[in-house]
């Protein structure tokens, strides 16, 4: 079941279709993104996710794995996009759009609860992405 509530996360995710994305999560689920900070509760998360698609449009999940145990899943997968929007950094400034598209892989351990995602936490090298994205040099 956890692969199906991964699988309706990214569909909901690409298409900025906040409902579905929104009936994945559990009311008090913690969410960690590849920056390394914590989101408590829909909303949080929700809004966090917002952030990541107004900076990044043509989004495609490849899942190459996933391992099960109970109710945690492993997920291996690599993010196609492109950076079309600004990037918000943490103290209020803005990268400008680059309009490069970039493949990176990425891991996700997401925990579940009732079908839905009580804990998601999201790993990715992001050298790697902001090289990929043009933003940083390589």
């Amino acid at each position: 079941m956890s692969e199906q509530l991964m699988r309706k996360w990214t569909e909901g995710f690409a298409a900025a279709d906040w409902d579905k994305v929104a009936s994945t999560y559990a009311d008090d689920v913690i969410g960690s993104d590849p920056t390394g900070s914590t989101y408590e509760g829909k909303e949080a998360n929700l809004e966090n996710d917002k952030g990541w698609r107004s900076t990044f449009s043509n989004f495609n999940f490849d899942f190459k794995a996933f391992h099960t145990s109970g109710n945690t899943t492993a997920i291996e997968f690599e993010i196609t996009a492109t950076m079309t929007g600004e990037m918000q950094m943490p103290d209020g400034s803005k990268i400008p759009a680059t309009n490069k598209t970039h493949t990176m892989s990425a891991c996700g351990v997401m925990e579940t609860e009732n079908n839905l995602i009580k804990n998601n936490r999201i790993y990715m090298d992001m050298v790697s992405m902001m090289t990929g994205f043009g933003i940083m040099p390589s």
